[in-house]
């Protein structure tokens, strides 16, 4: 394990070394925070997964590449760059369960709200079903992500003193959701 500790430390410096001598829009560009995540864990994921040790090969090149690939500004290597990111995260989603913050909110989201629309067409009142089901679909989809977290399977978890502030608004969403649906059905039903 020290040695793959050993490998990620190099990456970490090689990246903080171009942080300092890059603008910080070069940084965002090539999402050099995602790509310490991704190094993370492929790091952790590397004694037992043969692709994680090819992965490491690959970002070891193109993080000592990067500098000039940043300077020359080169199209092509960017959205190389970026497709090779897009695979190793691939493969951690795939091969070990890894997922992004959000994913399951959004996901829930999104079929909380067809939820929503049948059940709104089942009721003859799509604006009541919408909120309804995107409100249940919020809370299904942060609880799974809370369980993900919980379990470290967040690609690149934010820092700790986020999460209360994420669960406030969360909460304070669902919230106004499902506040939304009751005075719509309340409105409906008296002008009906």
């Amino acid at each position: 394990m020290s040695g793959h500790s050993d490998w990620y430390d190099g990456i970490a410096r090689q990246i903080d070394e171009l942080k300092s001598t890059i603008a910080e829009k070069d940084y965002k560009k090539f999402k050099l925070n995602l790509l310490l995540c991704v190094a993370h864990r492929v790091a952790e994921f590397s004694p037992g997964c043969g692709q994680c040790m090819s992965h490491q090969q690959d970002i070891t090149a193109v993080t000592r590449d990067l500098g000039n690939l940043i300077q020359i500004n080169d199209k092509q290597g960017r959205k190389s760059y970026h497709k090779l990111l897009n695979s190793i995260i691939g493969h951690l989603q795939k091969q070990h369960k890894i997922v992004t913050e959000g994913y399951y909110m959004g996901i829930g989201i999104a079929i909380g709200s067809g939820f929503g629309v049948a059940l709104g067409a089942a009721t003859d009142n799509i604006g009541i079903g919408i909120p309804i089901g995107v409100g249940i679909g919020l809370a299904i989809g942060s609880t799974l992500d809370a369980k993900a977290k919980k379990e470290g399977r967040i690609l690149c978890p934010r820092e700790a003193t986020a999460s209360p502030k994420t669960a406030l608004v969360l909460g304070i969403m669902v919230g106004l959701l499902l506040l939304a649906a009751f005075l719509g059905f309340i409105f409906f039903r008296r002008f009906s």
